[in-house]
């Protein structure tokens, strides 16, 4: 028979695969573990010897120093299902169970699909030697070979793989794995081995609920503790978040501890909070709009508790998939249900904390945070890396903390937490052959933005209480002693300061004499004493003396008089300082908001001049070509259409920077005279503009009646751009679910208001109550920051109009749209 032409693999091809695939001991160890939990084991011991020998009698390789063992108790395997499957590179039987919905006997949808972990041994060691019995089954059996036969010169099926079965059981059901000629024994000892084992300790589940079953750890004969996150540290935290997500909803409840509020002010927090356990600042705060449904607990530990709740279809950037219908409709990539918890720590040991969590000292909570921190994903119960992996920061905590006004927010270091998935409900999420990370796909970045928006709104809530508790406690200053203008009051505080510290100098040299003369008074007095009759040597000795201690006294007196008056000014000083201080820190946090908004205007008053003076010169030499082109003979055609096309393009340019112009600062505070349907019609040009650029078909229709406002133009300008840009964005994300969608805006205008709605999902619910609120926004943090309805209302307060979103709600139940009130500005 003759061969018929076929493929072949060399032997070299498997082990530089596994090479590959499997990054570290680490990982190597994990994706063993996990075939052992996918055997239906109840355990996986774990033990790392560096310096012996397996026993002779039980290894066919006596000579390889040091060995790995991997022990179970899970179902097994016999003779038929080794040759069959475990020597077959990439099949798994593992892989057609979890397509047809399949699970173990226990119930476990099995986490291996590749058929790939076995090579995970060779990161281990030379050569690898398995002892397994099938549960009921007579005998066990042993494979051993070496991955020194996985050589260049040899085909895969030509590596010697022996098998031996034995109808005396060497064990009980389950699988033995020994790894021996250990290929990196330095990981496994000193500093190195630290790491591992802090890996390792992050990536087996250290929270009882995400740990499936048990795992243990010896190296060289000594268990290793891979440690637990238990209720009890978790209880010190200042914070503590619990999340879900199911159908399509994600829902957040969270605790607030009185600790959180310490900051670095313990005197404001002793004197505003602590005395009533923060109910009075909790009032306050619910006069204010938030983010969340917000309550009391009145427990004397917790400041609040809250909830939200929010739909993934209502958050911004948010991938879709096709509808499964058929139709040409696009479907929000749900990543299926999930659950989790973050727990935020003070680590400065603050004696609150400890007692709180009822330690005998800070030192335990801080060691452990240390070793665990960040928030980590677990699929049934095994991390997947690099997601909080040795504090990766995945969700980008670390920006949003070093950003202007985020000194509440959550800082990575400070936080333990972890998001639990399962193969069964999150088949989507699918993990990288090299096991670092998701695949990118619709589910896996629809699955990131869910999980980060819960430290936003944490973080947003937290910047909340913050800038409300500053206002609190500038009210509560201003009730103990108003504030006057402040150039007088720091000059009162100046000049009172001092004059105390020179009448403290006096004080403290007239204090030396008083003292000298009490002590020769009380000698003199003494002698008086054991002599009643004076004589008139001691007569004069006292007279003199009495002399002398009047005229100390007196100067003291009337020091001590001058002294209380000016410690009434003293204390009038330390009420200006402390009615001073929190009015600067509202006005350091409205700094530090609009630092970065000032240099943004400064860059674009520079670039519209600049333009403007590059923009001229470009229309005269666009036009000089023009010229040559056609009196060329021949003509020079494309000469001409590149001028025009360069007069068209510049013109396009000048029209958008045209439209910036009214709004900086040269231009802002000029008032005229504004016919509003001719402002409308402009800003209606320059969207058709932009909308051309961007590929974006919109329809922008503008009704109503004609009225004239005098105001600032660049703020009118402003106001309504917020608006339409923020209807464009909400637009685009519905126009990507549905292609026969079709975007409309609409502007109704009649003497003195204008509404301003549109056709797209209208605002959510969670957040319609506090949108004109700094940062509340449900866009990402790419997108957008939450501050443009905030700055057209601040526009409207300073022309004494108003901007509001009105009651009326769209056929999804959902308020849509905007009243901007201008009969302050109205004219005629």
């Amino acid at each position: 028979m003759v061969d018929q032409p076929h493929f072949d693999v060399s032997a070299a091809v498997v082990r530089q695969l596994g090479e590959e695939l499997v990054s570290d001991e680490v990982t190597a160890i994990v994706e063993l573990v996990k075939n052992a939990y996918d055997a239906d084991a109840t355990y996986a011991n774990v033990a790392v010897n560096t310096k012996d020998f397996l026993p002779a009698a039980t290894t066919k390789y006596p000579n390889a120093r040091g060995f790995v063992t991997i022990e179970d108790d899970g179902f097994g395997m016999n003779e038929g299902e080794i040759k069959s499957g475990w020597l077959m590179i990439s099949l798994s039987t593992k892989r057609q169970m979890k397509s047809n919905g399949g699970k173990t006997p226990k119930g476990r949808t099995p986490l291996g699909d590749k058929g790939l972990g076995r090579l995970s041994t060779q990161k281990l060691g030379e050569n690898l030697e398995m002892v397994t019995r099938k549960d009921g089954s007579g005998g066990s059996s042993r494979v051993s070979f070496s991955w020194a036969s996985f050589t260049d010169n040899r085909k895969l099926s030509d590596v010697p793989v022996s098998i031996e079965t034995k109808t005396e059981p060497e064990r009980a059901k389950g699988t033995l794995l020994a790894i021996s000629g250990l290929r990196n024994p330095n990981v496994w000892e000193g500093s190195a081995a630290d790491q591992l084992v802090t890996d390792l300790s992050q990536i087996i589940s250290p929270f009882p609920e995400a740990r499936p079953f048990l795992v243990t750890l010896k190296i060289n004969g000594r268990p290793i503790d891979l440690g637990q996150v238990s209720q009890r540290v978790r209880s010190a935290a200042v914070g503590r978040f619990f999340f879900k997500f199911l159908e399509g909803q994600l829902t957040i409840d969270g605790e607030i501890r009185l600790a959180k509020l310490l900051g670095n002010d313990p005197d404001a927090f002793s004197a505003l909070i602590s005395r009533d356990h923060g109910r009075a600042f909790f009032d306050y705060l619910l006069k204010k709009p938030l983010p969340v449904s917000l309550h009391y607990p009145d427990d004397k530990v917790r400041f609040a508790t809250f909830s939200y709740s929010v739909a993934l279809s209502s958050l911004g950037d948010v991938d879709t998939i096709a509808s499964a219908n058929g139709d040409d409709r696009r479907v929000t990539a749900d990543p299926g249900p999930f659950s989790g918890e973050i727990d935020e720590f003070l680590l400065r040991h603050d004696p609150t904390t400890v007692k709180l969590a009822g330690l005998t000292n800070a030192n335990e909570v801080q060691k452990i945070v240390k070793r665990q921190a960040g928030i980590k994903v677990f699929r049934d119960g095994f991390g997947i890396r690099p997601y909080g992996i040795n504090g990766q920061d995945w969700l980008r905590l670390g920006a949003g903390w070093t950003s202007a006004g985020s000194y509440y927010g959550l800082r990575p270091q400070n936080v333990l937490g972890f998001v639990l998935i399962s193969e069964e409900n999150n088949s989507n999420l699918k993990e990288k052959t090299d096991r670092e990370g998701f695949v990118s796909n619709p589910w896996s970045q629809n699955f990131q933005r869910l999980v980060m928006q819960i430290p936003k709104t944490v973080s947003d809530l937290y910047e909340t209480i913050r800038r409300t508790f500053n206002e609190y406690r500038r009210e509560i200053a201003d009730k103990a002693r108003p504030l006057g203008p402040t150039e007088k009051t720091v000059a009162d505080a100046s000049s009172v300061a001092e004059r105390l510290a020179s009448y403290t100098e006096r004080a403290i040299s007239l204090s030396g004499g008083a003292v000298s003369a009490r002590e020769r008074i009380q000698k003199v007095t003494d002698r008086i004493h054991k002599t009643p009759i004076l004589s008139s040597a001691a007569e004069r000795e006292l007279s003199d003396l009495l002399t002398e201690a009047n005229a100390a006294l007196e100067s003291s007196t009337a020091l001590f008089s001058e002294m209380e008056e000016y410690a009434v000014q003293a204390r009038a000083l330390a009420d200006i300082v402390g009615s001073l201080a929190p009015r600067l820190d509202v006005m350091s946090d409205q700094l530090n908001d609009f630092t970065e908004l000032a240099g943004l205007g400064l860059v674009a008053e520079t670039l519209s001049h600049e333009v403007q003076n590059q923009t001229d010169r470009l229309m005269q030499q666009a036009s000089g070509a023009i010229k040559k082109g056609q009196t060329a003979r021949p003509q020079n055609r494309d000469l001409v259409q590149f001028g025009q096309e360069v007069t068209s393009t510049v013109s396009a340019l000048r029209r958008l920077v045209g439209h910036l112009g009214p709004s900086l600062r040269y231009q802002r505070d000029k008032i005229e005279v504004i016919e509003i349907s001719s402002l409308l019609k402009e800003l209606k040009e320059h969207f058709k503009t932009r909308w051309e650029g961007d590929d974006f078909s919109c329809s922008l229709r503008l009704t109503g009646s004609n009225f004239d406002i005098e105001t600032n133009r660049g703020r009118m300008l402003q106001v309504l751009d917020n608006l339409l840009l923020n209807s464009e964005y909400w637009l685009k994300e519905t126009a990507k679910r549905d292609p026969n969608f079709r975007p409309e805006i609409v502007v109704e205008y009649e003497p003195y208001r204008l509404h301003v709605s549109d056709n797209g999902p209208g605002v959510e619910k969670s957040v319609e109550e506090a949108l004109f609120e700094p940062f509340v926004t449900l866009k990402s943090k790419q997108q957008g920051r939450g501050l443009g309805l905030f700055i057209n209302a601040q526009i409207m307060e300073s022309i004494g109009g108003q901007i509001t979103l009105l009651p009326d709600r769209n056929a999804d139940g959902r308020r849509f749209i905007f009243e901007v009130d201008l009969a302050s500005v109205g004219r005629g």
